[in-house]
């Protein structure tokens, strides 16, 4: 069968409902996907999905075509994707699909696949499932898989929660943005014994109040106000499938999550001094002296959950973090990105150190930074201009220091880093569009650089300004 070759992304598979995908396709990509899993010799996979509209839909069809290769399935049904990564665990199965287009808009959907606990696709892995798909070279099974449905939520509770303990409690606002972390979040946070003040829980697959994006700072500036008005500790929001998170603390000052990543490290290397610390090509410098500062060492590498939790495993890191807020915690959990571990994670080291979140955050290297920014771009053009600003870039800056594919091997862009901040441009392995994020330590410099980005992207004809994808373009008006 032939699907769009542009869903077959580099670490997930995700496209346009009645578009990219439709039942028939998504239970091609079923058998595909149960094939790769034959080839291992793995014969059972845990599934759920987020509460999009197309998911009951395509979770049938995913069951349908994976059962027929002889996989016996564990239904979970409506959870987040860290409840399909602990169900390996749970379940004990490298086998997992998670139905899922994570902060894309409503009419996008896709799929997070288990190649092992706590670890996902990767390029050679999702290029071996389009090749069966392309090829329907499927495995040939003598039998049907078998299909369970299973509740393990009360377990999934117990296990974040036994691992963190609160010595104050905190008021905490959370924002689910009517995504699927409405079910679940606001009771684990009151387990752990906080005050909970809940806005936009109820879940509905319309997103009626906007895509669920922690990083789009017009919907956490909503947070910031209910913060505020409340009088709240910390305001929490999440994204769709609740493995990112978006914070504000108790003055109201949006925290984009590079700073979350910086604090996160501190705490760990106090612990686990000398250790690793993994950040993606997207996070502020305060990032790499904080941990330099903690002792700790930096390890700069690509963008994208599959490649972060592969490279912490690979150099047995303590810890991982990126700007879109997936947090990777391997000192006391499994290593894969939890919202709402990270978040009490978060309380858990405000209250052991008893200091309000401002004061950690004004206690790190200052920089005035932009929010991650993204611009659409068609995804047959995004690496080409890409690569074109990348020469234009580094001829305008020849005085910065270059992270792109000659420093990461398969990098999506290129960064400058300056003595004062930093600079990046590259194209998003989820979507149709490009992702920016500039930074300097004064508002002079901030502005001469948030210039030269919009004029940067304002050259090129294939930028599209007006787009159900773009987040945070007011910042280069």
């Amino acid at each position: 069968m032939k699907i769009n070759p542009f869903v077959f992304r580099n670490y997930d598979i995700r496209g346009i409902v009645d578009v990219d995908l439709d039942v028939e396709k998504v239970e091609a990509i079923g058998k595909a996907y149960g094939t790769f899993l034959r080839r291992r010799k793995i014969r059972q996979a845990v599934i759920g999905r987020d509460c999009r509209l197309s998911g009951p839909d395509y979770q049938t069809a995913m069951i349908k075509g994976m059962t027929a290769m002889g996989i016996d399935m564990v239904d979970l049904g409506m959870v987040m994707t860290q409840m399909v990564y602990y169900g390996h665990y749970r379940f004990q199965t490298n086998g997992g699909v998670m139905i899922t287009a994570s902060h894309n808009p409503w009419n996008f959907n896709g799929f997070k696949l288990g190649v092992g606990y706590s670890q996902t696709t990767e390029p050679e892995h999702v290029q071996e499932i389009k090749d069966i798909v392309d090829s329907d070279n499927y495995f040939k099974s003598d039998e049907t898989g078998k299909v369970e449905k299973a509740d393990i939520t009360e377990d999934y509770y117990h296990d974040v929660l036994k691992r963190v303990r609160l010595k104050k409690k905190y008021k905490v606002v959370v924002d689910s943005h009517f995504g699927t972390t409405g079910m679940y979040i606001p009771e684990i946070l009151k387990r752990a014994g906080c005050e909970v003040i809940a806005k936009n829980i109820k879940v509905d697959g319309h997103f009626p109040a906007g895509t669920p994006d922690p990083t789009d700072e017009a919907l956490m500036k909503k947070v910031r106000d209910m913060v505020l008005e409340e009088k709240a500790d910390v305001g929490f929001a999440f994204d769709g499938d609740g493995d990112r998170i978006g914070v504000v603390d108790e003055q109201g000052h949006i925290l984009w999550n590079d700073v979350l990543v910086a604090i996160f490290a501190q705490e760990i290397l106090s612990r686990f001094p000398k250790s690793k610390i993994v950040y993606n090509t997207l996070c502020s410098q305060v990032v790499p002296l904080v941990v330099e500062q903690e002792g700790g060492i930096p390890v700069i590498w690509r963008t994208g959950h599959s490649f972060i939790k592969s490279k912490i495993a690979k150099e047995k890191a303590a810890f991982g973090g990126e700007l879109s807020g997936h947090f990777f915690f391997a000192d006391n959990a499994y290593g894969h990105d939890d919202g709402s571990y990270a978040a009490l994670r978060l309380l858990e080291y405000l209250s052991d150190r008893n200091l309000t979140l401002s004061q950690v955050y004004e206690s790190f290297p200052q920089y005035i930074s932009s929010p991650e920014i993204k611009i659409g771009c068609p995804d047959d053009k995004k690496a080409q201009v890409i690569k074109e600003i990348s020469v234009k870039f580094q001829k305008d800056f020849p005085e910065g220091k270059v992270t792109d594919e000659r420093v990461i091997p398969g990098d999506d862009g290129c960064r400058i880093d300056f003595k004062d901040g930093m600079m990046i441009f590259r194209y998003s392995q989820n979507g149709p569009y490009i992702t920016v994020k500039f930074e300097a330590k004064d508002k002079e410099t901030y502005e001469k650089r948030r210039l030269y980005v919009r004029d940067t992207l304002k050259s090129y004809p294939d930028m599209i300004w007006e787009d159900q994808l773009c987040v945070n373009l007011a910042v280069l008006e």
